[in-house]
């Protein structure tokens, strides 16, 4: 054994005294030389990467911060947002609330606004007439004739006059029609005894019945109601019949 390695050592010596063997070994030491610088320079460059990485990390850890601070800046801004819009709504209805009753309550008035500009528009006979009934050409004294239940029957004798006449004005006696309503309305509410006129219905397209109706004076003698021009109301014996065309 020991014969054998002596041998293949003086092989080697041979070898190694050889010049094409000496100078293969050098190329195989000047590359394995070349290949390790080259797998340093590697190694610097995978370790500048790693840290390159790790500051890019570190950016991204920081900016997902900043996002998730910002996302919940958002979350509370978002919130107050839709607690002011609950408020703003709540306003929003509660205005539109109070809007619809105060309308309820003024609806009156632009009724009673109306009916004193059409009164306004009267013949002067007409107007000198509830002057006189009334004791003033104002509102208050107007309003005031819905509280005098001879008044209101007086009124109606004096519009049953107006609508029998053959050169009547409708504009007006719509007018009168719904001032009489009105004197009506008043008189109902507020009346000490309690007393309430209740209006008699009429059946547009029913058969003419006398005992219940007035037929105007160009209405013929048998036919169906085509139009009612006053109401009528009835309060125990006190019967003001509606007036109404019949054709």
């Amino acid at each position: 054994m020991d014969e054998i390695q002596n041998s293949l050592k003086g092989v080697l010596l041979c070898l190694l005294k050889d010049s094409e063997v000496q100078e293969k070994v050098r190329e195989i030491v000047k590359e394995d030389i070349e290949q390790g610088g080259k797998l340093e320079q590697r190694l610097e460059e995978l370790e500048k990467e790693k840290k390159a990485l790790h500051h890019r990390l570190e950016e991204a850890h920081i900016e997902c911060e900043r996002l998730h601070k910002n996302c919940r800046k958002l979350e509370d801004e978002k919130a107050v947002l839709e607690q002011e819009k609950r408020e703003i709504q709540k306003s929003k209805d509660e205005m539109a609330k109070q809007f619809q009753t105060q309308k309820k309550e003024l609806e009156p008035f632009e009724e009673l606004r109306e009916i004193w500009q059409g009164l306004s528009k009267l013949d002067k006979s007409q107007k000198s007439y509830l002057k006189n009934l009334c004791g003033a050409w104002d509102i208050k004294s107007l309003i005031a004739l819905g509280k005098d239940k001879n008044g209101i029957r007086q009124l109606w004798n004096f519009i049953k006059d107006e609508i029998m006449n053959s050169n009547r004005k409708m504009e007006h006696i719509k007018v009168l029609a719904k001032f009489f309503d009105l004197c009506i309305s008043v008189y109902n509410s507020t009346n000490i005894r309690k007393e309430h006129y209740e209006r008699m219905e009429v059946f547009i397209g029913k058969e003419y019945d006398s005992r219940h109706c007035i037929k105007t004076s160009e209405s013929i003698v048998n036919g169906v109601v085509q139009e009612v021009l006053l109401n009528g109301y009835a309060l125990q014996d006190d019967v003001m019949k509606p007036i109404v065309i019949v054709r």
